[in-house]
């Protein structure tokens, strides 16, 4: 049997530079700035997929979204996303395996299958998400056409129902109790106590910072004081990019509206839930070591994406593979109990290697990616150009097939619906001129392309059967969802 305990501190949309230790000087995350003094920071952080459910299914699996069939939110707007099978192999049912106490509490967002007595994990959303009725009879109805116009219906206007109410954007609560992490947090911590004398596999899933940012003091007045400095992209006009990004795909980036203030008043909501998230995660972590029974005690703390927050105009996420989006913050510690000095990992790592981390753990592996273990120990030059991909396939519903790699000073999205998107990062850290057609770049472009059509290859990626059948980007309905894999036994 393992003797050491595994505390998993699993967030939602948090950008990777809204973290003290990352150098941000306004957001403040005492406890992270804390764990990050003994950890391993991994700096450059990607997720497979900027989209919850998708991401939350490879970090689960070690699969990427096209080969587990999980690409979609699921029971949400026009989606037909299928739940993550009762099948599917994941390192928490491997984790049970080696005979630790396993336990997951708050956000899932893999639907219901999976979630089964059986599985020997004590699991709790503490909420409900999905509503298996609804979802086997629903007719999917999404909030905007196909070409990105919200109906009459969602004028996201109407829910400003105060200065101190604009949902989802931000709300003044009366009382921490009244956040759904809070109801997480007390069972993690009773988990804790109650597990103390054996080891333990522990997750516990925030749904903040996501929205809706509704916060209490002091967390909700926190920001007030501070100058908030706005986003260098904020007026991006698309020029030369895809056209769907000029478009509003869900109420929540509906913000044409917005001004100078309530822009502000917005990004001060999200740190103010940042803050309060990391108030909740010092909570766990002075827990975690307390009931830690002696024995080693490893952390790992990400978040599934991050969160646009007004750069280039938006709030939320969409199809697209802004860096504001793909990167997350990453802490590994090795121990709790035993405060090595902190380091920084610069090498490239994402979703499936964390995922592969926790298979690692409970001594067995998965299909993709490298353990953070090695993956910090791995010597980079200086000239070597590391590379990742991170792949959109549907947005609610809507057909977005978006496949991008990172390499060196480039990033290139294949976007078999529109225009390809090209970035120099090194000119233009923020990502506003689109390189794709200049003739100067074809080269670079045709290298990463080729690098792009070799990863799917390698990754079974069910795009290349259907390039030529391809309905117009935001299409509901079409193409149809890949099969969802139900055999985790090969």
């Amino acid at each position: 049997m393992q003797k050491d305990n595994i505390l998993f501190i699993f967030t939602d949309q948090w950008r990777a530079d809204c973290v003290g230790f990352h150098g941000n000087k306004i957001v403040k995350t005492p406890n992270l700035d804390n764990l990050a003094q003994y950890s391993v920071d991994f700096t450059n952080s990607y997720t497979v997929c900027p989209l919850c459910t998708p991401a939350r299914g490879s970090i689960m699996t070690g699969l990427y979204p096209h080969q587990s069939g999980v690409i979609d939110n699921c029971d949400v707007g026009g989606s037909r996303q299928e739940y993550l099978p009762n099948s599917a192999f994941t390192w928490l049912d491997a984790m049970k395996d080696t005979g630790r106490r396993v336990g997951y509490f708050g956000k899932w967002h893999l639907g219901l299958d999976w979630q089964s007595t059986d599985k020997g994990v004590e699991f709790d959303i503490c909420r409900i998400e999905s509503d298996r009725v609804k979802h086997e009879t629903r007719i999917p109805q999404p909030p905007v056409t196909e070409r990105g116009q919200l109906k009459a219906d969602e004028d996201l206007r109407k829910s400003k129902v105060s200065d101190d109410e604009y949902l989802p954007f931000y709300k003044k609560l009366d009382s921490i109790e009244e956040r759904y992490e809070y109801k997480v947090i007390q069972k993690a911590l009773d988990y804790l106590e109650k597990n103390k004398n054996e080891p333990w596999c522990l997750t516990a899933s925030l749904v903040g910072p996501h929205f809706p940012n509704s916060n209490p003091e002091p967390f909700y007045s926190m920001y007030d004081d501070v100058d908030i400095p706005l986003p260098e992209s904020i007026n991006d006009n698309f020029l030369n990019k895809p056209w769907y990004q000029t478009r509003k795909w869900w109420p929540s980036i509906d913000t044409e509206y917005f001004d100078e203030k309530e822009w502000k008043k917005t990004i001060r909501a999200y740190y103010g839930s940042i803050t309060m998230m990391d108030y909740f995660i010092g909570q766990i972590l002075e827990k975690a070591k307390e009931c830690s029974g002696g024995r080693p005690t490893r952390v790992i703390f990400t978040s599934d994406h991050g969160e646009m927050l007004g750069n280039h105009g938006k709030f939320d996420k969409h199809a697209y593979c802004y860096e504001d989006v793909i990167r997350t913050p990453l802490l590994f510690c090795k121990d709790l109990n035993n405060c090595e000095n902190g380091t920084k990992c610069d090498t490239y790592c994402n979703t499936l290697d964390i995922a592969q981390t926790f298979f690692d753990f409970a001594g067995t592996s998965c299909e993709n990616g490298t353990s953070l273990d090695k993956i910090c120990k791995k010597q980079i030059s200086e000239s070597e150009e590391q590379e990742i991909y991170s792949n959109y396939y549907k947005y609610n519903g809507h057909s977005f097939e978006i496949r991008m790699i990172k390499k060196g000073r480039y990033k290139y999205s294949f976007i078999p619906q529109d225009i390809d998107e090209l970035y120099d990062l090194q000119n233009d850290p923020y990502e506003m001129k689109n390189l794709s057609d200049d003739f100067y770049y074809q080269g670079i472009k045709e290298e990463l392309r080729k690098k792009v059509f070799k990863h799917m290859e390698e990754t079974d990626d069910y795009l290349l059967e259907i390039l030529e059948k391809l309905p117009e980007a935001g299409t509901v309905g079409k193409p149809e969802y890949p099969k969802l894999k139900l055999d985790y036994s090969k």
